[in-house]
């Protein structure tokens, strides 16, 4: 039986490459400070351009909105979890803002408003 290595080789190649890679770690809090990085959906369903430095800093129950390292807002901010037609989903309500969709990846904070017409921005965690 003579053996085929190209074959053997290319079915190696393929197995591996389907391997699952490493998982991002979680995130294991939501405190801290976290910055603006994009802005999808808005009005034109483009998106917004960011011109400012924009910060979120979250500590124990209190949010606070820093703009270009001024201070804009501060209020109180709380999760939610709630039964949706998509499943159960987090909402992270900040004050008197509207309520937003909230997911989260290793270092990234996506916030989803689900009106058509409204932005929701994504940050990003600053370490």
């Amino acid at each position: 039986m003579k053996i085929h290595y190209p074959l053997i080789m290319l079915f190696s190649l393929i197995v591996f490459s389907a391997c699952k890679k490493k998982d991002a770690p979680l995130l294991t809090s939501v405190e801290g400070r976290w910055r603006l990085v994009k802005v999808d959906g808005c009005f034109s369903g483009q998106g917004a351009h960011i011109t400012d430095k924009q910060e979120l800093i979250l500590q124990g129950r209190e949010y606070r909105l820093f703009v270009d390292d001024k201070l804009i807002v501060t209020d109180t901010f709380h999760f939610e979890q709630t039964t949706t037609s998509f499943g159960k989903e987090w909402t992270l309500l900040l004050g008197k803002s509207p309520t937003y969709y909230v997911r989260f990846t290793s270092n990234a904070m996506f916030l989803e408003n689900r009106n058509p017409d409204a932005c929701s921005p994504t940050y990003a965690k600053v370490y």
